[in-house]
């Protein structure tokens, strides 16, 4: 039904026929995903199930870490996260929660700028955090440990970790104690200014 949208809305265009979209007042979804003209995936705006995967190279593979979590996932040219707007919050048993973040991802990898918020009872965390991030493609990690049993996998990890691995550079953040903080690290992740 959405291909056969786009061709009538493609052939009014060229029949030169104004169509006025509808105007709706009120849309009630659980998911939007934003494509380009060829149906590359782009943007997904979604409910907390939206976490459990990842877009990678176009396809959608199960996500290794990441808490189930409503939001937003922006999409490169090539079908792959690198980055995204997630927040969430309720009360549990033990107390309140609330967390939010802005991220974007260095290609094929993980978050080279953090910012964000979480809070879990009274003890709350702000921060903005700049990181180095390795060379290597998750896409290729993940590739990689595809159906290998878990003696193999740690082999895998590995080998991925000794190409380098992630250090936090610079970070000015309220942390979990109540201090203020702006730390500048070098590229092993050690502090040299405090």
């Amino acid at each position: 039904a959405t291909e056969a949208l786009r061709l009538a809305e493609a052939a009014a265009r060229e029949a030169r026929v104004e169509a006025k979209p509808d105007v709706v007042d009120e849309l009630t979804v659980k998911r939007i995903n934003v494509v380009e003209d060829d149906g590359t995936l782009r943007m997904i705006i979604g409910n907390s199930t939206m976490g459990r995967t990842l877009p990678l190279r176009g396809r959608f593979v199960e996500h290794p870490g990441r808490a189930e979590t409503a939001g937003m996932l922006f999409v490169n040219d090539e079908g792959t996260e690198c980055g995204g707007l997630t927040f969430g919050g309720s009360r549990r048993r033990h107390g309140k929660e609330q967390h939010a973040s802005l991220t974007f991802d260095d290609f094929e990898q993980n978050e080279g700028f953090r910012f964000g918020m979480s809070q879990e009872g009274s003890t709350v965390r702000r921060w903005l955090e700049f990181c180095d991030i390795p060379d290597w493609s998750l896409a290729d990690l993940i590739g990689d440990l595809e159906g290998v049993d878990q003696e193999a996998a740690q082999a895998v990890q590995a080998r991925y970790d000794a190409q380098g691995g992630f250090a936090s550079r610079l970070r000015l953040a309220r942390e979990d104690d109540g201090s203020v903080r702006l730390v500048l690290r070098d590229a092993r992740g050690q502090d040299r200014l405090r």
